[in-house]
């Protein structure tokens, strides 16, 4: 399906059996607080996830960071993606103590229990590596707590790359990810 690129150009990827993808409105913020409420309950481990506030999601939104899939009008799951320049001192490029410029965090992923496994972080995945690759980035970067496998192994399955696992946010242990894109 095409939409619209970060940058603004036309774009095709695959996508979810029966889902929409779009870039998320502020009118789909309360969408995205209740999706992570769900997300959270349902969690194995709540503390696998560090809520973000309505006022991140916001931000998000107003910078055009943030993508969802839809199930007709419901939101079945977003992300977001992040210039490492625009994080500055909190990007996790920063945090690693690695260059920040031509970075990209992925952060923020949160997909319906009722959608799991139907490809829609790998659909995520997929399509800000190919938007970070389009935009001459030279890296992407990713927390995951360690305990949630179905999560970090997804992302080992793109390339991505263990760099440490480090105290972050409010002192909660995390993988910090790597994806190279350089010599592409």
């Amino acid at each position: 399906m095409p939409i619209n690129e970060p940058n603004g150009k036309q774009a095709s990827f695959p996508q979810p059996e029966g889902l929409t993808l779009r870039s998320l409105t502020m009118e789909d913020v309360p969408a995205m607080l209740a999706l992570q409420d769900q997300v959270m309950a349902a969690l194995e481990d709540p503390s696998w996830y560090y809520p973000s506030e309505e006022w991140e999601f916001a931000s998000a939104v107003e910078a055009g960071e943030a993508w969802g899939y839809f199930d007709g009008d419901t939101l079945a799951g977003f992300a977001e993606m992040t210039p490492g320049e625009a994080r500055g001192e909190h990007s996790y490029a920063a945090k690693l103590g690695l260059p920040v410029e031509h970075s990209f965090d992925f952060h923020d992923v949160m997909v319906a229990p009722a959608m799991r496994r139907r490809g829609v972080q790998s659909a995520f995945l997929a399509m800000f590596t190919a938007f970070a690759r389009e935009s001459g980035a030279t890296a992407m970067y990713a927390t995951v707590d360690p305990g949630n496998g179905a999560s970090w192994r997804n992302f080992e399955r793109f390339g991505y790359q263990v760099v440490t696992t480090m105290p972050a946010y409010d002192g909660r242990m995390r993988r910090f990810y790597r994806l190279s894109l350089e010599n592409e």
